[in-house]
Formats: structure tokens, C-alpha cells, sequence
């Protein structure tokens, strides 16, 4: 069914709303992410803050918009590197993913720290609008584990393994409506939070300038081994971790 036309109005609309995110992200490279108000960009605009209110009713609408288009855009350019990458038997799908989430928060430092850094002050991101795009990069990244695990080129600890402490949560997230359907067993979770934990730390100390001047000269190198070290970790069959490419920067 053909889409309606969207109206010459509904574009200006579109285009300024586009507009004040990008002097919202700009206002923020500058002056921090707490000193983001509506008055401030407004000003930027050449607007009054009341008309700024037909597009953002709040600087928290503004806020929520950049968090929602930053785990959109690195969740695309995961779902592109994985989707280009060759499925064979080897690492290399879920080692492209991941490069490719490097890559992004090294080009997007400002974003990356939006959505992975501080907590804003004051904020708190409303579920619905951001959810579906937060767990993009996950998504793909628990595919990759699943499908490895269905190739059988991983190896999981028993479930009993695990902390009982730990078990309920996990057995809670692995028959969550949304992540059953993956078919993860409570050691498969709980390998795949190890590894989003090495992930995360190991972006954040780079993009953070938290690694010795040496580590960050040979930080794609670094970032690979590490990577591969938490492959291993998880259970991922040496061979299969050996055999994988790691993309080209």
C-alpha cells in the first residue's frame, strides 16, 4: 500500500526538528551535557523558546530524541558490519559487530557518552521511545551467541555452574517474553553479560582517554586481542576464534 505524501509543511517540520538536535548535540560538545536547556538553543536557533515548544516540549523531549538516534545509529552500523561479514564457522561476524561498535563510539564521542557515559542529571530516559532502539546492538550481539551456540562451536558451563545468588535472575531474563525466543540457557546469559561488561569497559576506557598513552597507540590491536581473550572466556572453540578476520580500519 503506497505511503501518502508527506505535505511540503511536514518536511519544514521534519527538517527543524533535525535542525534543533543538531544545535542540541553542538550545545553539548561545547558546554556539557547538564547545561543543555531550551532557552540555550533557542537562542542558537535564532527562535523563542515558545516556538521551540512546537517541536520539544521539554529539554527532556530533546534528550530522550538524541539517546533514541544514537542507539539507532550504532545499532545500524552493528547490524551492517555483522550483516556484510561472511557466515562461516569462525568468529569473524560477532568480531566485526564489535569493531564496528568501536568505530562508531570513536567517530561519535559525544553520543556515545549520551547514551553510555554520566547519567544526565535530572533525566531519566522513558522507556517506550528508547527501548526498541537500545536493544538493537544487543540483539544482534545474543544472535551471534545463539547461532554460535547452535553451530556448536561454543561451550557453556552447566547451568548449576553458576552462583545460586545469580540463577534466579538469570533464568529471569532467559524466559523474559522478549529474549526466550533466543533460547539461551541462565549460563548462556550469564556469559553474555561477561562479555558485554569487557565490551563496554574496554570502549569506555578508550573513548574516555582511561588507557595508558602506549595501550591507546595500538588500541584497534589491543581492542581485537581483548575481544578474542573474552571470546575464549566465554567458551568459544580456540580454533574458531583463531580462524576469524578482523576488518580493516
Amino acid at each position: 500500500m503506497n505511503q501518502p505524501p508527506v505535505s511540503r509543511r511536514q518536511r519544514l517540520h521534519e527538517a527543524t526538528a533535525e535542525e534543533i538536535k543538531a544545535v542540541a548535540r553542538g550545545l553539548m560538545a561545547r558546554e556539557g551535557t547538564s547545561s543543555l536547556n531550551l532557552r540555550a538553543v533557542a537562542r542558537e536557533m535564532g527562535m523563542t523558546a515558545s516556538a521551540l515548544y512546537r517541536y520539544f516540549p521539554s529539554r527532556d523531549a530533546i534528550l530522550t530524541a538524541l539517546i533514541t538516534d544514537a542507539f539507532d545509529a550504532v545499532g545500524e552500523a552493528v547490524e551492517k558490519a555483522t550483516i556484510e561479514a561472511p557466515m562461516d564457522g569462525t568468529c569473524t561476524r560477532i568480531l566485526a559487530g564489535v569493531h564496528a561498535f568501536r568505530r562508531w563510539a570513536l567517530e561519535h564521542p559525544q553520543e556515545y557518552g549520551l547514551i553510555y557515559g554520566t547519567p544526565v542529571p535530572g533525566y531519566e530516559a522513558p522507556a517506550d521511545p528508547t527501548m526498541d532502539a537500545a536493544m538493537r546492538t544487543n540483539a544482534v550481539l545474543l544472535g551471534e551467541l545463539a547461532r554460535a551456540l547452535e553451530m556448536g562451536f561454543i561451550r557453556l558451563p552447566p547451568d548449576e555452574s553458576i552462583p545460586e545468588s545469580l540463577r534466579g535472575m538469570l533464568h529471569e531474563m532467559a524466559t523474559h517474553e522478549q529474549k526466550a525466543e533466543l533460547g539461551l540457557p541462565v549460563a548462556g546469559w550469564a556469559v553474555a553479560m561477561q562479555f558485554w561488561v569487557v565490551l563496554y569497559g574496554a570502549i569506555n576506557a578508550e573513548v574516555f582517554q582511561q588507557m595508558p598513552p602506549m595501550v591507546l597507540e595500538h588500541s584497534a590491536d589491543f581492542f581485537d586481542h581483548t575481544m578474542r581473550r573474552a571470546l575464549a572466556v566465554m567458551g568459544v572453540d580456540q580454533a574458531c576464534i583463531d580462524a576469524a578476520a578482523s576488518p580493516a580500519y
